[in-house]
């Protein structure tokens, strides 16, 4: 082996380092974590509290900022755009990222070819919720009077393809009833007519729902979650009420970056990240914000972005839900 060959040799094996070396000195700044979603609302607080942990993981301030928008789009075209270093990153939702591209007829954002899926954080399931005044104690008792009155019973949402809305016709279109959708504009609306009984029933998420059920002026027949939950400890689910198969409406948050970030650089935040969410602290923290942690790899939060888009387009088309621009 000559000199030439030697050195060639060299250089090649030098570049082959240099994404180990770069990942191992990852982050040399502060890195910047973007939030769709206004200041002091559950995602904030969720994600405020990762970039903390993140912070002392990795040992670099972690900037919050606050994109609020479109539910979450507006955060999603700023992140796309920038250098997938890892120095952008963005806490993305299940409805920016699962429901936003099969309920809207023009998008304009591509999840997997503009985006970088790194790990899952939270997950919230809903509660199915009754005005105190409902004669309903029940699930079952819920389906069966909407099938004597065809028509009659209305079910509340936060705007039309909203996760509860569309949790709504889900349960709709399987137990075979027939209730009207009254989209409002956010929680807060549909909660307060609820509450007063100008609505039958709608899906909450329990951060929502339980300062009213404390007060006795809702209760809660189920939760939709995909297995019990100890959020609600011996609450019955509603897919094993209803006999939904799979009934869930269980929104979630997760970190992503710019498209094409390094496999490294990947690993490494997602390895933080898991150690974050998978403590005790993170459960109880969550917790007062009727919320678990989630946990997974990289793959499997991409495998699971994808699941959803599946499920809820398959809801979209079975309930007939029009699409809009």
């Amino acid at each position: 082996m000559n000199g030439k060959t030697v050195g060639a040799g060299l250089l090649a094996a030098c570049a082959l380092a240099l994404p180990l070396s770069a990942a191992a000195a990852y982050p040399e700044k502060p890195v910047k974590l973007v939030i769709g979603f206004s200041a002091g609302g559950p995602t904030d607080i969720v994600g405020r509290y990762l970039a903390q942990g993140l912070s002392e993981k990795l040992g670099q301030t972690i900037v919050v900022e606050n994109r609020p928008g479109a539910t979450g789009v507006l955060a999603l075209q700023s992140v796309k755009k920038e250098k997938p270093d890892g120095y952008t990153l963005m806490l993305g939702s299940s409805s920016t990222l699962s429901i936003e591209p099969v309920f809207k007829k023009n998008v304009k954002f591509d999840v997997f070819r503009e985006l970088t899926p790194i790990a899952p954080v939270a997950s919230y399931p809903y509660l199915l919720v009754v005005p105190a005044s409902s004669p309903y104690t029940s699930i079952n008792s819920l389906v069966q009077g909407a099938k004597k009155q065809p028509g009659t019973l209305t079910f509340a949402s936060a705007g039309n393809g909203a996760v509860n809305h569309l949790a709504g016709e889900w349960f709709k279109s399987q137990s075979g009833i027939d209730i009207t959708h009254i989209p409002y504009k956010g929680d807060s609306a549909a909660l307060s007519d609820l509450v007063a009984g100008r609505v039958d029933m709608a899906f909450l998420s329990i951060i929502a729902a339980d300062p009213q059920i404390a007060a006795g002026k809702m209760k809660a027949l189920g939760i939709a979650s995909t297995g019990p939950s100890q959020l609600k400890s011996g609450m019955p689910t509603v897919a094993s009420e209803s006999g939904i198969d799979g009934f869930s409406a269980e929104p979630w948050n997760g970190v992503l970056g710019p498209a094409d970030m390094p496999p490294e650089i990947v690993t490494k935040l997602n390895t933080a990240i898991t150690e974050i969410m998978s403590t005790d602290q993170a459960k109880e923290k969550l917790a007062t914000l009727g919320q678990s942690p989630f946990v997974g790899t990289a793959d499997e939060f991409a495998a699971h972005i994808r699941s959803e888009m599946t499920r809820w387009s398959g809801v979209i088309k079975k309930a007939n839900i029009e699409q809009v621009e």
